[in-house]
């Protein structure tokens, strides 16, 4: 615990929560957050959240920082050509608190799935959860590789094989604690070299138990 009157360390450090107006009774107070150091002590990233009530998860950390994905909060979606395994950094989590997400997404020999930028009679690949227990998420896949379709006269961004991609989903702070099915959708379109088929938006559920913030005080 560190007394900063005045906040001189937070202001040093770059991370005085400027949400709050002066005069507010939180005022001075920094961004919620962590810093992620080596065995040396160099700073090697840091993750910290606008919302001084909301606060980043050790396992989303883990899962951003170090690949660490665990197996209780995770679903396969299968369909057709495509398979996808969408992955929380863990099953538990309290209101307020920032989750990881990883999603893995395979596609089958001689076939292709779209990212970004595409024209509009295209569709990209997108992972999209919804709910009200998400009050914000994020998802970042790696840019897609240029391919280009003679018989179309178009090079398009395509998936092929397989792709990876990370991103946050934050519990809303106003859920109250219970078990619950965190829902989404994965939309895709599938093509090979002569056909596309008829775009996909397939849901998916992952049971996330929300805890009291504080053990035993669940109002």
């Amino acid at each position: 615990m560190l007394s900063d009157q005045g906040s001189v360390v937070i202001r040093k450090f770059g991370i005085l929560n400027t949400n709050i107006p002066e005069g507010n009774m939180f005022a001075g107070i920094p961004f919620p957050g962590d810093y992620v150091l080596a065995a040396d002590g160099t700073v090697v990233d840091k993750h910290f959240l606008p919302n001084y009530q909301t606060r980043p998860t050790a396992s989303g950390i883990l899962l951003a920082d170090f690949g660490q994905v665990g197996d209780k909060a995770t679903v396969t979606i299968v369909a057709e050509d495509v398979r996808a395994k969408v992955s929380l950094s863990s099953d538990k989590a309290a209101p307020g608190q920032e989750l990881g997400v990883a999603v893995e997404i395979s596609i089958a020999p001689g076939w292709h799935i779209y990212g970004e930028p595409l024209p509009l009679n295209y569709i990209a690949t997108k992972l999209t959860f919804a709910g009200d227990v998400i009050a914000q998420q994020s998802l970042t896949l790696p840019p897609a590789t240029p391919r280009e379709f003679k018989a179309l006269g178009e090079t398009l961004p395509v998936y092929e094989r397989s792709v990876q991609g990370k991103g946050t989903i934050l519990i809303s702070s106003r859920v109250r604690p219970g078990e619950y099915k965190v829902g989404g959708t994965l939309k895709f379109q599938e093509c090979n070299d002569a056909i596309c088929k008829v775009p996909q938006e397939v849901p998916f559920e992952i049971a996330l138990k929300v805890e009291a913030m504080v053990p035993g005080l669940t109002n």
